[in-house]
């Protein structure tokens, strides 16, 4: 059966087709027709193109489900619903009871009654006090040891030992404020003689104003061993917030074996954190 062609884009005065007709395209000059696919049977069958005469085999549309209705859609979700809710109470009331739901779920012979399972009584220990006790100190330590490494500057400025505790830890602190930097040493001789000339920047690193400590200046040879040491005061007494000077010390004579040369701040073993080697 041959359709009628239309224009592409044309608008028609016509009625709309019945609901079996069908738009179908020639695969050669792209001349559209309308058919009635009721009439293409379950198997289709082949037309002609009225334009350029092309044969072609045109198959029926596919049959589609119906749409189920807002009713019909709301009642198979309230089954479901139902369904699911009644299976959640089911391993709930299993679970209370201390019944594996996957071991209920395997088949049962029904060649004799089940078994009455009596429900075990669960008795719960008490950790013997001294665990308990054990656990608390643990806890408290902990929290002790947190609040030292947070307030390590202060605990050591209390109790000085504690520097190379937190050192140790991979926390080192500054108890003094200052720091020791640009360290140079070199020797230097004149007509009075030769001298180890030592010479390094200090800098408060505080936000407020710190008091400088006399400087300590020792030679060491290659072994690592002391050969003199000395102390020297630095330009100034006290230091404002951010502020650096520039220390001199010198040595007349220095020991003809030393190799390095150690500055620190004279004091105990808490503010040895301000060394600078050379």
């Amino acid at each position: 059966m041959v359709g009628r062609p239309s224009k592409t884009g044309a608008v028609s005065n016509r009625r709309e087709p019945p609901a079996a007709a069908m738009l179908i395209v020639c695969p050669s000059c792209a001349s559209r027709y309308e058919l009635d696919g009721a009439k293409l049977g379950p198997d289709g069958r082949k037309v002609r193109c009225a334009s350029c005469q092309t044969l072609w085999h045109v198959a029926p549309e596919p049959e589609l489900p119906e749409v189920p209705s807002a009713e019909e859609t709301q009642a198979l979700l309230n089954e479901e619903l139902e369904q699911a809710a009644a299976i959640a109470a089911q391993v709930s009331a299993q679970m209370a009871e201390g019944i594996d739901p996957a071991a209920d779920s395997e088949p049962r012979k029904r060649s004799g009654p089940r078994p009455v399972r009596k429900k075990p009584q669960k008795t719960r220990k008490q950790p013997p006090r001294a665990v308990v006790v054990a656990a608390s100190l643990s806890v408290f330590g902990l929290v002790l040891l947190g609040g030292l490494v947070w307030q390590r500057t202060l605990a050591a400025r209390i109790a000085p030992q504690l520097a190379d505790v937190f050192e140790m830890l991979g926390y080192p602190i500054n108890v003094r404020g200052l720091t020791l930097g640009a360290v140079e040493s070199g020797l230097v001789e004149d007509a009075t003689g030769r001298f180890l000339v030592v010479e390094g920047d200090v800098t408060n690193i505080t936000s407020s104003q710190t008091r400088v400590p006399p400087i300590e200046v020792a030679v060491k040879d290659a072994a690592g061993q002391t050969l003199y040491s000395w102390k020297t005061d630095p330009p100034r007494q006290e230091l404002e917030p951010a502020e650096l000077i520039r220390f001199r010390a010198r040595l007349a004579a220095p020991p003809a074996a030393g190799q390095t040369v150690l500055v620190r701040f004279a004091s105990s073993a808490a503010a040895e954190a301000g060394e600078a080697r050379r």
